[in-house]
């Protein structure tokens, strides 16, 4: 990759992430968007990822660089050997190949930082270490908060007793939870930590301009679930699907998923079947490409979001939330965490109760007996989504976050966090309201860019 690509940008970020996939599955959605909002804020941006190619590549160099929706990223390893010994020492090699990057690289310190997407584990305090020794301000990426995790490690609770926040010049948070936390923490390890806190945030309009699935339409409506495989997730939507059977409506769950935790396909058919389900109303479609999961959102019935009532819900925003929405069909999700800032049930979503199977169905049934409905509050999900989450309308303030970071200016306590809407429906924007288009919101972001460099 050449390090001097984007020659009229002043500032760079290079994102650090892990991780066996990049840039299809796992945590690639907000990497990547993260990226074209700071472009879009004229801010260059690159990947270097610590972690296997999970598919070829179609590059010149297959296995170590590509680029993806304008993003450029390298792996500084491609592969993920079987034989647990040979494995430890690609990931040892891959470490000394991404620390011999970053020394590569030192010599844009004076107008770039690192954004660190690993949260946990001894990769994150190498990392830290690092970008200490060698000069690189750290961004901090925050979307989870691991110590909370029932499976967290003594490294991990270490690392956010005060490591993870003195190692760091800004934190990038997605919730008012995890804010206030980080504040709490860093006050006194790192008081003059800066902090911003951006939602999931997504490029809308490639879910509007997607087209549904091609054939002719299904006899029964399909809802879509779509994320890693986690069995608590899977088997509850499961569970919810066997009440609406049970209340009359025909319909099926499609499940896009690369890979399933403890339970394998053939286990979730299974499970189904013990809840009186059709072999016929699972459809298990694992990984699918861009345009076929845009299709599948596009011709769902609804799309659903199942959150619990725990700190990992409480605390983070699905990247999944945000293209529901963008997709204009209606979400059926949980009423926890920021998105019941500006999300109202029967309004622009259908919000059940945390955990509760009989109150999430209710909410599937009420799309399906009332499909005008449905559409309207899509329709209106779309709308708080452009508003809202659209990655266009956060690149000022994001990339003015980085760049004081990176010039390591103090900034007030107030500047740059997201505010939403009152979560009041009177204050919600009404559906006939016209928006400008993005193509509009383009130019003008494009002519603000051409300002700033001329002055």
């Amino acid at each position: 990759m050449n390090d001097s690509a984007v020659e009229s940008t002043q500032y760079e970020v290079i994102c650090v992430c892990c991780g066996h996939g990049f840039p299809l599955i796992g945590a690639s959605a907000r990497v990547v968007t993260i990226g074209r909002t700071l472009q879009a804020g004229g801010l260059g941006f690159r990947v270097l990822h610590f972690g296997p190619s999970p598919v070829p590549l179609t590059t010149p160099n297959p296995e170590r660089t590509g680029v993806y929706r304008g993003i450029p990223f390298e792996y500084v390893f491609a592969t993920r050997p079987a034989n647990v010994l040979l494995r430890y020492l690609t990931y040892a090699l891959g470490l000394a190949r991404l620390t011999a990057r970053l020394i590569q690289l030192r010599s844009l310190r004076p107008r770039a930082a690192v954004y660190l997407y690993v949260m946990d584990g001894w990769l994150c305090l190498h990392v830290g270490l690092l970008c200490r020794l060698i000069g690189f301000p750290v961004v901090q990426e925050m979307c989870e908060w691991f110590p909370a995790h029932t499976d967290s490690s003594a490294l991990t609770r270490w690392l956010y007793w005060k490591p993870i926040f003195a190692l760091a010049t800004g934190f990038l948070v997605i919730s008012k939870l995890i804010e206030s936390r980080v504040r709490e923490k860093s006050s006194a390890v790192n008081p003059r930590l800066l902090i911003h806190r951006l939602p999931s945030i997504v490029d809308s309009q490639r879910f509007i301009d997607a087209l549904g699935l091609n054939g002719a339409p299904t006899a029964d409506p399909y809802f879509l679930w779509c994320g890693v495989g986690y069995t608590q997730d899977v088997l509850f939507n499961v569970r919810v699907l066997a009440l609406v059977h049970r209340a009359g409506y025909r319909c099926k769950l499609r499940i896009i998923s690369p890979n399933y935790l403890l339970w394998g396909p053939e286990d979730i058919l299974t499970y189904a079947g013990g809840q009186g389900l059709p072999r016929d109303a699972i459809i298990l479609m694992g990984r699918v490409d861009d345009r076929t999961l845009e299709a599948c959102y596009k011709s769902a019935a609804a799309l659903l979001l199942p959150l619990w009532d725990d700190d990992r819900s409480r605390t983070r925003m699905p990247n999944k939330l945000s293209e529901y929405l963008a997709a204009g069909r209606p979400v059926v999700t949980s009423k926890v965490g920021d998105l019941c800032d500006f999300l109202i049930d029967g309004v622009n979503a259908y919000v059940a109760e945390p955990g509760s199977e009989s109150d999430f169905a209710d909410r599937m049934i009420a799309v399906l007996r009332d499909s005008e409905r449905a559409n309207q509050v899509g329709a209106a999900g779309q709308q708080t989504c452009l508003l809202q989450l659209e990655y266009r309308t956060h690149s000022d303030s994001l990339a003015q976050f980085f760049i004081d970071c990176i010039e390591c200016r103090p900034r007030s306590v107030n500047e740059g966090l997201v505010k939403y809407p009152n979560s009041e429906p009177q204050y919600l924007f009404p559906l006939e309201q016209k928006l400008p288009t993005l193509q509009v919101a383009e130019h003008l972001k494009q002519q603000k860019l051409l300002r700033r460099r001329k002055t």
